[in-house]
């Protein structure tokens, strides 16, 4: 094993475990957070970041060319998809009457709503 190797094996594991982490401090913003907006933006950003770190880190540790267009593939799909799903549950919560936390200040969404005052 070369030494260009060893680095590229150091800095994929260091990516991966940065990934973890990422992922882990989103679960516990899952848990903590006080209402399901916050929950669900700090769950689709964070885990969207983690999932694409941990995608990074396997690429840095097995790099081909095949595998640098699955990773981008992956990550690509991943950011978009973690956005969308996130939003996507936000809306869901608001369109179901899910209060907000008494921290959010504003409501921007209600005049559009259909029955708002």
């Amino acid at each position: 094993m070369t030494t260009a190797e060893t680095v590229l094996e150091v800095i994929g594991l260091a990516v991966i475990f940065l990934g973890i982490f990422i992922i882990l401090i989103s679960a516990v913003g899952l848990f903590r957070l006080p209402d399901i907006y916050l929950r669900a933006s700090a769950v689709g950003t964070s885990a969207g970041l983690g999932v694409a770190a941990i995608v990074l880190g396997a690429l840095l540790l097995d790099f081909s060319g095949l595998n640098l267009i699955k990773a981008l593939i992956a990550i690509t799909a991943q950011m978009l998809t973690s956005a969308v799903g996130s939003m996507a549950i936000a809306r869901s919560g608001y369109r179901h009457n899910a209060r907000p936390a008494p921290i959010t200040h504003t409501d921007e969404l209600r005049l559009t709503r259909r029955d708002a005052d």
